[in-house]
């Protein structure tokens, strides 16, 4: 194998091309070219000079995030029509606070690299973030991703789980601002449940599911009864965070009524490079800080001694990186 020159490159013009992305969200660039402008008149609008917005104009059009035409004499640009519901503050599933919110802490680890490496990895530590801080994400960052793309894979998944096609209760753990059950509720009209998490995200979650009209199947709550049991519990990078992942996916069979399903989506780490490529990048921040990133077939196996069968779905795409899906079921009694 010859050294991926490359590929070393490649990251090296990726910074330019996040920087000149974060700088197009600063300024709205994406919403001012809802209309085509020239890079003149788009200059004009922001205060930029002409020359260097057509350079960085042509930079954003060949990653296809713009589109252009020449008329009389002139290019004019505008933002693709596959990325206005994204990069556009009206669009249905803006994510730019998101991306921008994710590149800066990617972009702060880093900076922290060289000191982590210097001190032993931290023990696991059990403090649940500070529920205002977590609330304020559920409400930002979070939520965008979940409308972005989150949800839509959870319906996609959904689609191949035979009960959802039954009345059913769902517990949707550790569900943040409560879109991924929002967007179930809507779809399967006979499905109630609730949004677990910390206090004032469930307040989060709640006015979302009142939003989406289905707050009269849907609830949000920061704890759950002893006795309350679940036919379906969705359970997306939770595990990640849980002190001891096996007697989580224990306690979770426990509440799960027979014939119900847990489907877990969570980071995996394998033996193929490029799928670990694919991954790492957005976990090594939680490895590094003492959390749990599975291994190989650790999760499934995990699954497996709490009772469950388990059917292997591979990786599904989620924010930041694809996540592995497993449909895990308890057993109806004999």
């Amino acid at each position: 194998m010859t050294f991926p020159i490359a590929l070393i490159d490649r990251l090296a013009a990726d910074s330019v091309l996040a920087d000149s992305v974060q700088l197009a969200l600063e300024h709205h660039l994406f919403d001012h070219l809802q209309a085509s402008l020239s890079a003149r008149q788009l200059a004009k609008r922001l205060s930029w000079h002409a020359d260097p917005t057509a350079h960085l104009l042509e930079l954003l059009w060949s990653f296809q995030l713009l589109e252009r035409q020449p008329l009389d004499g002139s290019l004019y640009y505008h933002t693709a029509p596959a990325v206005r519901p994204y990069l556009c503050r009206d669009g249905e599933r803006y994510m730019g606070d998101a991306w921008r919110y994710r590149l800066q802490a990617l972009r702060g680890f880093g900076q922290q690299l060289a000191e982590m490496l210097k001190q032993p990895q931290p023990e696991y530590s059990e403090q649940l973030p500070h529920d205002a801080a977590w609330a304020a994400a559920a409400g930002g960052q979070i939520a965008q991703e979940q409308r972005a793309l989150t949800a839509d894979t959870a319906c996609a998944i959904a689609a191949t789980v035979a009960r959802f096609n039954r009345p059913a209760r769902m517990l949707d753990m550790g569900g943040g601002p409560g879109l991924v059950s929002a967007a179930l509720a809507q779809r399967y009209l006979q499905l109630s449940g609730v949004v677990q998490d910390l206090p004032l995200t469930a307040g989060v979650a709640q006015g979302h599911l009142v939003a989406a009209g289905v707050d009269d199947r849907f609830s949000a709550v920061s704890e759950l009864a002893a006795d309350d049991r679940f036919d379906i519990i969705w359970c997306s990078s939770f595990l990640h965070f849980v002190a001891d992942p096996a007697q989580t996916l224990a306690e979770l069979y426990q509440r799960l009524n027979p014939g119900g399903v847990l489907i877990s989506a969570h980071a995996r780490l394998g033996d193929d490079p490029q799928q670990v490529s694919r991954v790492l990048p957005f976990f090594l921040p939680l490895l590094m800080r003492g959390k749990h990133v599975f291994h190989h077939d650790r999760l499934m196996q995990m699954l497996t001694d709490a009772g469950f069968r388990v059917e292997d779905r591979g990786e599904q795409p989620f924010p930041m990186a694809p996540l592995h899906v497993h449909c895990a079921f308890r057993e109806e009694k004999s």
